[in-house]
């Protein structure tokens, strides 16, 4: 049983792509995955659950198959199927094709239908009518089901960020929230719990992919709550995971001096906020299911004698990320460049990298970026 969630198992047969599914949501499920990979059609399962005047279609039989089944376990224990869909908590679907129009089916729950239509006569533009319609029920609504479909379409990132807020209070007065998105701004990777990965295989079946919670401290959650970059990682192909800021603003200029482009590439350069958090962003990607490549100073330097503390870290770092995918620089990145101080090392880093070419580059750095390219396209190697 999820605690605070209305539904603990929804059990989907022959539906659309998902054909045999069995989710188990939190009080907050984002949904991510390629386009195309059935994000949508696991709102719509739900919503054919837990909206009576939903009219089942040939449409919507998995092609194929005979005979659609949906069933799901609530809070309290009791269950609930397409036969006998009564007892189940009202759901609010908004589809993406209503977002600038209505939001809300006719079918919806008529007192958020009620908070919606107002918000929406109020509304300045189409476009942000959706985020006061959910300012009016998270006011004041309880024991409802929200499908939302993309809730980042036509707003700006700051308005991500003020949604996130938004489902949080939606699902603190006792609702749950299920939505699809692309928008790092609405994921954390402090929850992992709340991110929900779905795929589609080489038949056209969905399967979805609940992850499981990590432990983390307070100063962590605060300082990755409300991080898109970070979140980023979630939609990534592959990700570098760096120390800090330097070596963020310079891989993507050694990704251009190979003649490659990193956001084309769908790889993300993930500053962990320092080396001690290395292993925890590793456990991250791996949970995600995200290729990662782990670079890192060894701080090990000529004539002293190496810090015990430092010893332990590299052996942690090295031991959970796999020494395949670990790039040590030696001592530091400042000393693989020539840098004999550390000062204004971001800018000095940028004026260094921006204009190399590929010959000039470390080999460490450059081994980095092409691990990182044979990751994102494992069947498509990009270097030998």
């Amino acid at each position: 049983m999820n605690a605070g969630a209305l539904v603990s198992e929804i059990r989907v047969v022959n539906f659309r792509s998902a054909r045999r599914l069995v989710l188990q949501p939190g009080p907050i499920c984002a949904f991510i995955g390629e386009p195309g990979a059935g994000k949508s059609n696991v709102l719509l399962a739900a919503r054919a659950l837990l909206d009576p005047s939903y009219d089942l279609s040939v449409a919507d039989v998995t092609v194929g198959e005979r005979g659609i089944s949906i069933e799901a376990t609530l809070a309290d224990g009791s269950t609930i199927s397409l036969a006998n869909r009564n007892g189940g908590p009202p759901i609010a679907h908004f589809p993406a094709e209503l977002r600038s129009g209505d939001l809300l089916p006719p079918s919806s729950p008529e007192d958020v239908h009620t908070l919606v239509h107002d918000a929406l006569t109020r509304a300045p533009a189409p476009r942000v009518a959706l985020v006061r319609g959910l300012e009016a029920c998270a006011a004041q609504t309880s024991g409802v089901v929200f499908a939302i479909e993309e809730p980042e379409l036509f707003l700006a990132p700051q308005a991500h960020r003020y949604l996130y807020r938004l489902i949080r209070r939606l699902a603190d007065l006792g609702n749950q929230i299920f939505f699809t998105t692309h928008a790092p701004g609405l994921l954390s990777v402090a929850a992992l719990e709340e991110v929900n990965l779905v795929s589609r295989d080489e038949l056209g079946v969905t399967a979805v992919e609940r992850l499981s919670p990590i432990d983390v401290d307070d100063t962590f959650r605060v300082s990755c709550e409300f991080d898109a970059e970070r979140a980023e990682l979630f939609l990534s192909r592959a990700a570098i995971l760096v120390e800090g800021m330097t070596e963020k603003i310079s891989f993507p200029h050694v990704f251009h001096a190979l003649g490659r482009d990193a956001d084309r590439e769908q790889i993300s350069i993930v500053d962990c906020g320092g080396k001690s958090n290395l292993p925890l962003f590793v456990e991250i990607c791996r949970r995600a299911r995200v290729p990662y490549v782990v670079v890192h100073d060894s701080d090990m330097r000529p004539g002293r004698e190496p810090v015990a503390a430092e010893v332990r870290l590299n052996a942690l770092i090295r031991r959970q990320a796999g020494a395949a995918r670990t790039i040590v620089l030696e001592p530091d990145f400042e000393g693989m460049f020539g840098f004999r101080s550390r000062a204004r090392k971001p800018e000095r880093a940028w004026r260094r990298i921006a204009n190399a070419r590929a010959h000039e580059l470390p080999e460490p750095i450059v081994r980095a970026v092409k691990l990182a390219l044979d990751s994102a396209h494992p069947r498509q190697p990009s270097y030998s």
